[in-house]
């Protein structure tokens, strides 16, 4: 690592990496600057992300809603479905249907269905295909992206219809739930990608054109049918990922004054009604896995700041009318993630898991340089690296410096945010 230039000694703080060995942090004042400090950090982050997209482009196999072994009520293939993840067969009917909610307790027959996953696939493959050519200029990244977005959205055989309708479905019903709209929020990932390879000479305008039409379908699927309508109402972490979702696809879409009014118009709502004076996000303690879904609304509300952000409104330090705010929601998780939540004043059947919340920690380091987020840091990092031996985690720890590099260089490369 270079030497650190007496002029900003002071300025860096130490955290430490998975392996327990420390790693200096300058205050995101003076990041871009220093960047070279970090190059091994940079070096390793590089070597991790051609590893994955290694791995995308080397994966032929299929991808595709028309493989699932059950078709939607509408029997058309192309149509996408998912099972209602904490639904259950009735016991007190004889043959289980319709099934009957037990939230927080997923019910595993929805691996039987693999639209869902084949679809996150789609999106972190094609992410990391992308972001691995904008670091390397390897245009075979850049071919294999635009042979999986053929795959899923435009080859006749294997596409997917631009609508969620069956997303979530309770077996013993006719149509999918408002809820499955969730499904899609991840379709930032690729969308944010996208850019970066339009610089190949393998990216292919034509496919994108087609792609853009699909996703101009799909919004308007999105906005005009009850199944979305609702679940914009929703006033949770599904009606906040939606918001996300839509502004993603708007900005995909050069809708430009419609994405800046909309993602401010949703970062003051979603803070104003999901976020006490105290930080609670009262919507997701109710939950009997509260503190998951309290980490997962922050996840999407960090991503509507950024949005925010991104078109001139200072969504990360936005108070609401009684004081409610992003940080204060970082605040107030903080001290139960640091006694593995001890005291947690609400239902919890899950574990309290704390890798996720320490990936938005060190992003809320960047935000608002608070010194106990470092010292926080210190204790929680080894804490969540061990969780991925943990039966009930089974992804992998992945260090956090792409996603602090990439606000720092202000390029919304949000990989770590789910």
């Amino acid at each position: 690592m270079n030497a650190i230039p007496p002029s900003i000694s002071n300025k860096l703080s130490t955290v430490y990496d998975i392996d327990g060995k420390p790693k200096e942090y300058i205050n995101s004042r003076y990041y871009v600057n220093y960047l070279s400090i970090f190059r091994q950090q940079h070096h390793q982050m590089l070597s991790m992300l051609v590893y994955k997209a290694d791995l995308a482009f080397k994966n032929n196999s299929v991808y595709s809603v028309t493989l699932k072994p059950q078709l939607a009520p509408s029997h058309d293939p192309h149509d996408y479905m998912s099972l209602a993840r904490y639904y259950w067969p009735n016991p007190k009917e004889r043959k289980g249907l319709p099934y009957i909610n037990r939230d927080g307790y997923p019910n595993p027959e929805i691996e039987t269905v693999k639209d869902y996953a084949f679809l996150r696939k789609l999106f972190k493959d094609v992410e990391n295909l992308g972001f691995a050519y904008s670091f390397t200029r390897n245009d075979s990244y850049v071919e294999k992206a635009i042979y999986r977005i053929k795959e899923w959205f435009i080859n006749p055989e294997t596409k997917m219809n631009p609508n969620l309708k069956y997303a979530s479905f309770i077996k013993g019903s006719r149509s999918g739930r408002r809820t499955g709209v969730l499904d899609m929020h991840p379709i930032y990932r690729m969308l944010q990608s996208i850019p970066l390879m339009r610089s190949s000479s393998k990216w292919d305008f034509l496919v994108e054109d087609q792609l853009k039409q699909w996703i101009s379908d799909y919004y308007e699927w999105l906005e005009t049918t009850s199944l979305g309508i609702k679940e914009r109402a929703s006033s949770n972490n599904h009606g906040t990922y939606y918001d996300v979702q839509a502004t993603f696809l708007l900005t995909y879409l050069n809708r430009e004054d419609d994405a800046r009014k909309y993602s401010r118009e949703a970062l003051i709502h979603r803070v104003d009604t999901g976020i006490n004076s105290s930080g609670q996000q009262r919507h997701e303690t109710s939950r009997p896995t509260s503190w998951f879904y309290s980490v997962f609304n922050l996840q999407a509300l960090f991503l509507l700041a950024e949005r925010s952000q991104y078109y001139g409104f200072d969504g990360w330090n936005y108070v609401g009318p009684k004081g409610q705010s992003i940080k204060k929601a970082v605040d107030y998780l903080l001290p139960y993630a640091l006694t593995d939540g001890k005291g947690w004043p609400f239902k919890n059947i899950k574990e309290f898991e704390l890798n996720s919340f320490v990936r938005l920690l060190e992003l809320a380091f960047v935000i608002w340089p608070d010194e106990k987020y470092l010292k926080a840091l210190i204790i929680l990092r080894p804490k969540a690296k061990s969780e991925q031996a943990l039966e009930y985690r089974n992804a992998d720890w992945e260090d956090n410096y792409l996603c602090v590099w990439s606000l720092m260089t202000n390029k919304q490369l949000w990989t770590c945010v789910e």
